[in-house]
């Protein structure tokens, strides 16, 4: 089974499927799914432009409302996570993951599926240790602050996904886990970036709580972004488990932003399912749910062993999806998406959008809706708002400056405007079918 990577989307995906059919054909392969490492920007309208936490001039429509309308279909099933620069208001309708548009599916704030028997684990977000420990109480409309530290992960996530016991092939994140920069070619990694050798050296650069999972759930391979820079490394774990790591740039021309691995012959169906293990874990903790910026008091590690699930609470949800573990093709249109015919159009302000797939999901878990939006599917807005001048910033209050965000601009690293050939790279198969392309 073959699976195509994509390091930071930013909202190219017009020029991602057009890269993966060149390589198909040239290769004469046939990539099973794409899984994007964040920074992936679902921006279906102007209104979902102002709520993504980048610079005016960032705030651009790209193609991707064109898949959220039907106008066009991704010609293979993308799976991606949350980044730092995401229409945080879209995201925020699918906390447990679901589809943004036909054959394109989110994994949520957290999350684990499965596709050909293998599976798969993501955590959407970047870490901020003043966030961590809070909750997700943030609702559309945004304020400037609150729209960036939705994007921020929190370790009611994380302590989700250490409760998983079954051993996990993939895992996604936006940013890496802290220290995996120490498993390979450092050097070649100062030549790009430079700027990142303090913290390397101080084992500063990174996520803390994502380096945590990488020891704990110690899976097959790792997947990140970020950093817009290619960067792969083997992490060793005792005896004969290591961990193949690998981190993508954007998407550019003559750019490392993809690469298709051959992950083996499938184990299981050749589509999307829910994972029995990760229905349980989100059942069993749902009240443990935090939705307030207050201290999120978790279980201690000897509490935390009865949120476990045993085999009893994993055939309880079973029972509960009547055994059909196939994510259902539930997709709906719940905003009215940017029309190339009238780019001036008013759109409404922001605000907190009950999505089907969302309350079908909990209701057949058995677990609270989110910030449920009582007696209707969506919160409407009488008034309107001209979204169409970048500099009226004024409803999203002051903008929240943060030193540790990565620079969207070319400027950052045009000294890797040319792919990057390392004689020393891992390779990250048993084999030498890796297809790696910039």
């Amino acid at each position: 089974m073959k699976i195509a990577v994509e390091g930071c989307a930013h909202g190219a995906l017009d020029q991602i499927y057009e890269t993966l059919e060149y390589l198909q054909q040239k290769e004469g392969i046939q990539v099973d799914v794409l899984l994007c490492c964040g920074d992936f920007q679902a921006v279906r309208n102007k209104t979902d432009l102002m709520c993504m936490a980048v610079p005016p001039k960032y705030r651009q429509m790209e193609s991707f409302y064109k898949y959220y309308t039907g106008e066009k279909k991704a010609p293979i099933l993308t799976i991606f996570i949350g980044g730092n620069h995401e229409a945080t208001n879209h995201l925020w309708e699918l906390p447990y993951g679901g589809w943004v548009a036909p054959n394109i599916y989110y994994l949520g704030y957290s999350g684990v599926v499965q596709f050909g028997g293998y599976r798969i684990g993501g955590l959407s977000g970047i870490y901020k240790n003043h966030d961590y420990n809070k909750g997700h109480f943030e609702c559309p409309p945004y304020d400037g602050n609150t729209m960036r530290s939705a994007y921020h992960i929190r370790s009611f996530d994380v302590f989700k996904l250490k409760l998983l016991t079954q051993p996990l092939d993939i895992m996604m994140s936006h940013d890496w886990p802290q220290g995996v920069y120490h498993h390979g070619n450092v050097q070649s990694l100062y030549r790009y970036k430079s700027f990142l050798k303090p913290e390397i050296e101080s084992n500063t650069l990174g996520s803390a709580p994502a380096g945590e999972l990488l020891t704990h759930l110690q899976p097959s391979y790792w997947f990140s972004a970020h950093l817009h820079v290619k960067f792969p490394a083997i992490i060793p774990h005792g005896g004969d488990k290591n961990t193949k790591f690998l981190a993508l740039d954007k998407c550019l021309p003559y750019r490392d932003f993809l690469q298709v691995l051959d992950v083996g012959e499938p184990r299981g169906p050749v589509e999307l399912r829910y994972d029995p293990e990760w229905l349980a874990i989100t059942k069993l903790t749902s009240p443990l749910n935090n939705l307030s910026p207050d201290f999120t008091v978790l279980p201690t590690p000897h509490e935390g062993d009865k949120y476990k699930p045993d085999n009893s609470a994993i055939d309880e949800v079973k029972k509960l999806f009547k055994d059909t573990l196939k994510v259902p093709l539930n997709f709906s249109v719940t905003v009215v998406p940017f029309d190339a015919a009238q780019p001036k159009k008013y759109y409404s302000p922001p605000g907190p959008v009950l999505n089907p797939q969302t309350k079908e999901f909990c209701l057949k878990l058995g677990v609270e809706i989110p910030f449920f939006v009582k007696g209707s599917e969506k919160a409407e807005n009488p008034d309107e708002i001209n979204l169409e001048d970048d500099n009226d910033d004024s409803n999203h209050g002051k903008k929240a400056t943060d030193p540790d965000e990565i620079n969207l601009d070319d400027s950052d690293d045009s000294d890797h405007g040319k792919k990057a050939t390392d004689p020393d790279e891992i390779n990250l198969e048993d084999d030498n079918d890796d297809s790696n392309h910039g």
